[in-house]
């Protein structure tokens, strides 16, 4: 059957050249044999020209993802922090190492802008510490993708989280056991009831922050403060109220410790780091073989923090601190120079010698990638498995209700506050297409990093955002307090990730 198929058709294409030659050679036709090749020689010719000169028009239509990046980087973001967010140095000092993963390959890793750029002269006219006055260095330093950063809170989910995921496995821990059960002292005015489960979901009932760093010289001091602490007013531990708190990782960090008598930072480096073959993940990089070199800088000094302990003069930054009027008059131990290495967050650098449950991680671009990418493989990655895919969908899935008690104006779910256990869910920031199974974290140094499972996709944006300085209050006839630094999920992140999703059709 299918040598007559064949021959049908080749019969029929025999007869259709036939007929052409004998159109093409009949009497008043006006065209010789040389006339026919000279013109299919002409029209062949005109349709290459046309053909190379519709590619280029494709070609100048569509750029490269880098160029879409890069443009921008270059073109738009610096605009958009002047005049939009308010930022006086716009995007000039920050810089950033973005990383895009599809199906287990990394499809886009680039560098942008400075890793260092700015210091502080605290001797210039109306320079403080809680202002400091931005000198340009001497001799910026690149950014490039080797560069390690302070990942603030995505230690929460780097880190913490990690440990607690591989005792949950391995059984030496369970997500309903209560915290008390370890940290004897812990169930002191009324926190004896709660759960591993309530800590990861941020429904514990623990205060959000407070400046442990005030009262506390080392790790030991910070344990027996949170032992001490009070649980805030009309808390819900039923996921229906999460209200982020450090204090609920800074206590799964040490159950970490407790559980497996080793430091956090030696538990998790030999434990998740170590055997991914993440070299370039660690707490205090500067005590563990790596140089200011290598390191993006942060903030100058503590500026934000002090902003947020000072009542008399800054008192609606961040939290209420009346109560440490007396503790932050006392205090001498502020920072007064650009931090490289050194944990930026007051309360892991300064009061908890830089290992904390809740920040103090240090890494890159790349090795984020790597952990992310294990995750969506279920727990493994090249031949090593931390845990089971069972771990990973439960650590993943939701555990909150907040989108069910909380509407915006016109009756849509309010986004981002769910969590699994850890990890922040479905987050806005995480882009229009990203699906309700996506999940990751954000931290306050400029880092974000989630993993979205129904596209198998990873996107990782790391940026020092403290190098380009606070925003300005008054920008725009604008007249609220915005003592802050801007947020770069709202303006990096979210543009950067976009622009790769978009070329993926994701």
């Amino acid at each position: 059957m299918k040598r007559n198929r064949r021959g049908k058709k080749v019969t029929a294409l025999l007869l259709a050249a036939c007929m052409l030659t004998a159109l093409t050679g009949c009497a008043g036709s006006g065209q010789t044999g040389t006339d026919v090749k000279e013109t299919e020689e002409t029209t062949a010719a005109e349709q290459t020209a046309e053909a190379a000169d519709t590619a280029a028009q494709e070609e100048t239509a569509t750029p490269s993802l880098e160029e879409q990046m890069d443009s921008y980087w270059n073109d738009q973001l610096d605009g958009d922090l002047k005049n939009e967010a308010g930022y006086p140095h716009g995007s000039e000092g920050m810089g950033a190492v973005v990383l895009a993963m599809k199906d287990g390959e990394v499809i886009f890793e680039k560098a942008y802008g400075y890793a260092h750029y700015y210091d502080a002269d605290y001797e210039a006219e109306g320079s403080s510490y809680a202002n400091p006055v931005y000198v340009k260095t001497e001799n910026p330093r690149e950014m490039t993708t080797d560069t390690l950063f302070d990942l603030a809170s995505v230690t929460k989910v780097m880190a913490t989280t990690q440990s607690i995921m591989i005792l949950v496995d391995r059984g030496e821990l369970r997500v309903d056991d209560k915290a008390a059960d370890y940290l004897p002292g812990f169930e002191a005015n009324g926190k004896g009831d709660i759960t591993i489960a309530q800590l990861l979901t941020h429904s514990s009932g623990l205060p959000q922050w407070e400046a442990t760093f005030l009262y506390c010289d080392s790790k030991e001091e910070q344990l027996e403060y949170i032992k001490n602490l009070e649980l805030v007013e009309d808390y819900k531990t039923d996921g229906s109220e999460p209200m982020y708190s450090d204090f609920s990782f800074m206590t799964l960090g040490f159950i970490v410790e407790a559980v497996t008598g080793q430091d956090m930072d030696v538990f998790v480096k030999e434990n998740v780091y170590e055997p991914l073959g993440m070299t370039s993940t660690t707490y205090k990089p500067l005590e563990n073989g790596f140089t200011e070199d290598q390191i993006a800088a942060t903030s100058l000094g503590n500026p934000y923090e002090y902003r947020m302990v000072d009542e008399e003069n800054w008192p609606d930054v961040g939290y209420d601190c009346t109560k440490d009027a007396e503790a932050f008059a006392d205090f001498d131990g502020w920072r007064d120079y650009t931090l490289i290495g050194e944990v930026n967050d007051g309360n892991a650098g300064m009061g908890g010698q830089g290992v904390a449950g809740h920040a103090g991680l240090f890494s890159t671009a790349h090795d984020l990638g790597i952990l992310l990418q294990c995750m969506l493989n279920g727990g493994e990655y090249n031949g090593v498995r931390l845990y089971s895919p069972e771990t990973v969908e439960l650590f993943t899935t939701r555990h909150t209700t907040y989108q069910e008690n909380h509407t915006d104006e016109d009756g849509n779910p309010v986004l981002s506050n769910e969590f699994g256990y850890g990890f922040k869910l479905d987050q806005s920031w995480m882009g229009d297409s990203a699906t309700e199974n996506a999940f990751g974290h954000d931290g306050f140094t400029g880092t974000t990093v989630y993993a979205d499972p129904d596209h198998n996709y990873i996107f990782v944006c790391l940026t020092n955002k403290m190098q380009a300085g606070f925003r300005d209050s008054t920008a725009n006839g604008g007249t609220e307090d915005v003592s802050n630094y801007y947020n770069t999920n709202s303006w990096v992140s979210w543009n950067m990730n976009q622009i790769v999703k978009d070329s993926l059709g994701i």
